[in-house]
């Protein structure tokens, strides 16, 4: 399975600092004590998952590492669309819900606000417009007109109830879908289990990315964007930047894999106001102070047109960086005072 990340250190941060490309410097940082390295790989979500963490005492570092699996499995019961009982599952199937989990109701209402600061584009009942392109994709055809919009007549964020006491969703034939932000929210959850049970020093990669410290070399972790354009014939992309994390989680939404027509200009990224794919980007990484909210952010600024980015970067005080259908690579002014 393609990751849309690729995580790496050591030295391959050496080759990318002579390159030009690393946005930030990453510098040793003296190990206090030699650490043991463990990895978990698991699946969830509909993807794989990986965790990496060190620590002195090797029984305290596997005992964490099952806490931060535990961590995922407990958001993945409330949130995945890939589990028939799982809490989301049940409200999408009954209309309702009632005591729901606190860990699904904070994420619901974070979703709201979200939807709200961004004028609707960022929407978690998109699963109505899901279903209508995924249906077609497997008939081998495209969705008329006319099932987008009555789709998209069951798409509104806004009839989304969450109290406490209960989920509903208060407009006939309304689905949900976190697939857009339950995946940052577990990671925060994993690094949070890791925290608790004394990990300084940990990546964690649940489809996106947040650490703890640095890496096996002392350097700061790293990561590469994945090329979103690269098998397209008519695309001349620019390299790829590589990231180094700064304490900030990242989360990245492409139109790399997921896609509904050859040309990647239909994809599994859709606007809750056209019920169609945004045409300005292929691919969008946002680095945040949450995994969470960098997560819900990538579909944001995929609706953006580029002349909207920097001013939106600014107002979420996040960076972000975005490659264009053509290739090209572009970053707010912080990531580019990095580079």
């Amino acid at each position: 399975m393609q990751r849309r990340q690729c995580l790496r250190w050591g030295w391959g941060l050496l080759g990318a600092a002579a390159s030009g490309r690393i946005f930030a410097q990453a510098s040793a940082t003296p190990a206090a004590e030699k650490l043991i390295w463990r990895e978990r790989m698991l699946l969830g979500f509909g993807t794989s998952l990986w965790l990496k963490a060190g620590h002195a005492n090797a029984d305290q570092l596997e005992a964490a590492l099952s806490a931060a699996v535990a961590a995922i499995r407990s958001v993945e019961r409330q949130m995945s669309l890939f589990d028939p009982d799982s809490a989301l599952c049940r409200l999408n199937a009954q209309g309702f819900l009632t005591q729901p989990d606190a860990q699904l109701l904070s994420v619901l209402m974070l979703s709201c606000k979200v939807s709200s600061q961004s004028g609707g584009a960022f929407d978690v009942s998109m699963q109505p417009l899901w279903q209508v392109w995924s249906q077609a994709a497997t008939e081998a055809r495209m969705p008329s007109r006319r099932e987008v919009q009555r789709a998209r007549q069951q798409v509104n964020w806004r009839a989304v109830e969450a109290t406490p006491s209960m989920l509903r969703l208060n407009k006939q034939g309304m689905g949900l879908s976190l697939n857009g932000i339950a995946q940052g929210y577990a990671a925060d959850c994993a690094r949070a289990a890791l925290q608790s049970q004394g990990i300084l020093h940990a990546l964690i990669d649940t489809g996106e990315t947040t650490s703890l410290g640095h890496a096996p070399d002392d350097k700061a972790w790293s990561f590469d964007i994945e090329n979103a354009v690269s098998t397209l014939p008519d695309a001349t992309p620019s390299q790829a930047p590589l990231l180094v994390c700064d304490g900030r989680a990242m989360a990245t939404s492409s139109d790399a894999h997921t896609v509904f027509s050859a040309d990647h200009l239909h994809h599994h990224i859709l606007n809750p106001d056209t019920g169609y794919s945004p045409t300005h980007w292929s691919s969008v990484t946002v680095i945040a102070p949450s995994c969470v909210l960098a997560d819900a952010l990538t579909k944001v600024f995929f609706m953006l047109p580029p002349s909207q980015v920097l001013s939106a970067a600014r107002r979420w005080q996040v960076d972000v960086v975005l490659q264009n259908k053509a290739g090209q690579w572009f970053a707010s002014q912080r990531a580019n005072n990095r580079a």
